[in-house]
């Protein structure tokens, strides 16, 4: 069964998506990945078939796109066929995004350095500790130094 990791964050903008991406491009070559997509914007989607256009011989990424109903059997079908499965939620507190936080072993919780993104993580982690899954807070786009986000890591710790 695979490992799942869920990237969740109700605030638009943190940086789900690319964390998302990132992640399984640089697991692909030594795992088998899949993402699911269950954000509206579909933008890993987007990604995905970018990447399988241009890439030629990179590792291959299985790609699904399932939200509401279906997503608890999606995850479970794509968790028996590979090792890390990461699952792109939608940016806010809904059905999806609990589904998809049920089902992680991880989640994960993007945020920029502002006290906006701090604020509007409470919700996620809320969720996240809810269900009793492990969470982790990242930090996106943060300066190497400065005040604010300084403060922010004070906030979090």
């Amino acid at each position: 069964m695979a490992v799942v990791i869920t990237v969740a964050q109700q605030k638009g903008g943190a940086g789900k998506t690319t964390l998302a991406a990132n992640l399984a491009a640089s697991l692909a070559a030594e795992q088998r990945v899949a993402v699911l997509d269950t954000d509206p914007q579909r933008s890993l989607a987007r990604w995905h078939a970018l990447r399988t256009a241009r890439s030629g011989a990179v590792a291959a990424i299985t790609l699904s796109e399932r939200a509401g109903w279906r997503l608890p059997a999606e995850i479970e079908r794509l968790g028996r066929s590979h090792d890390i499965l990461i699952v792109d939620s939608p940016p806010q507190i809904d059905t999806d995004a609990r589904l998809a936080i049920r089902a992680a072993d991880l989640v994960l919780v993007p945020l920029q350095p502002s006290p906006p993104d701090l604020w509007a993580a409470e919700g996620t982690l809320a969720l996240a500790l809810g269900e009793k899954r492990k969470v982790r807070l990242l930090l996106n786009r943060a300066p190497a130094s400065g005040s604010l986000r300084g403060a922010v890591e004070a906030e979090i710790n």
